[in-house]
């Protein structure tokens, strides 16, 4: 994907940032491969806190990660949402924007956060960014992917992720807004990742799942997959994704079928 080149010229806006004005804080575990690309997109006409909370990375995450003038700090893994939480906490600026490693800011959405927190009305606490996810090296455009906005930057103290084993939410109380400028992200490189990655969080989805989903995990294998498909594929407009968008459809389905398969005890 060709990326515009970065205007590194100062803004005007630089002159109302004080201090800490931003705190970007990303929380890592065997990243190497996406760090860098993450750390090199955060440009801004004043240099911002960047903290990156590593779990003891096994790979070159952190030297990466240091190089790019990122100060890190070693924490052992306690869930992606104690994770956050307490990298929050050691977040030193007046907005903390929190980012995935797999994610990165484009410069249009760069000049925008700048813009938005030196300008903010006193009473918006946070701001969803869209995000335009790739899989296989291809933005997915249907399939429910898009827009796929998250809350991501949020004034310091105001907000907190919620304890979920997975896909943790950032929440706060107050009024938020959405930015006009999206982020990338990076969801998957292989597929062989894809199955990695979907093996670690349907065992996390078999210790939060309701009740009820326990009692009828029968009929949720039975009827849920095929749901998931058609409505990706078909309501959601998959097929207009072409190849990419019906793997992703498969695959989405067949994460379903494991969930439950997982949750009746089923072994392969």
């Amino acid at each position: 994907m060709a990326h515009t080149p970065w205007n590194t010229t100062p803004s005007p806006l630089s002159a109302g940032l004080r201090g800490h004005w931003l705190s970007v804080v990303v929380i890592t575990l065997n990243e190497e491969k996406n760090i860098v690309r993450c750390l090199r997109s955060l440009v801004f006409s004043k240099k911002p806190e960047i903290l990156v909370v590593d779990a003891k990375s096994r790979d070159r995450t952190v030297v990466a990660a240091r190089k790019l003038g990122a100060k890190v700090v070693a924490r052992s893994w306690k869930g992606y949402a104690d994770q956050k939480n307490w990298a929050f906490g050691k977040a030193k600026g007046n907005w903390i924007l929190s980012l995935d490693a797999d994610e990165e800011l484009t410069p249009d959405l760069a000049r925008e956060i700048e813009s938005v927190i030196a300008q903010s009305p006193q009473d918006v606490e946070g701001y969803f960014i869209k995000r335009r996810a790739f899989f296989l090296g291809k933005w997915i455009r249907h399939c429910g992917w898009w827009p796929d906005a998250q809350l991501r930057l949020i004034r310091r103290g105001k907000g907190k992720f919620s304890n979920r084993p997975v896909h943790e939410g950032l929440e706060v109380k107050g009024k938020t807004l959405t930015l006009g400028e999206p982020m990338n992200h990076y969801t998957y490189h292989s597929i062989a990742q894809y199955l990695e990655k979907m093996e670690r969080y349907s065992d996390l989805f078999t210790q939060s799942a309701s009740p009820k989903k326990r009692r009828f995990w029968w009929a949720y294998l039975a009827f849920m997959p095929p749901w998931l498909f058609l409505k990706m594929f078909l309501l959601k407009l998959g097929f207009l994704d072409g190849w990419r968008g019906f793997q992703v459809c498969a695959l989405s389905s067949y994460h379903e079928y494991v969930k439950y398969r997982k949750l009746g005890g089923i072994k392969n």
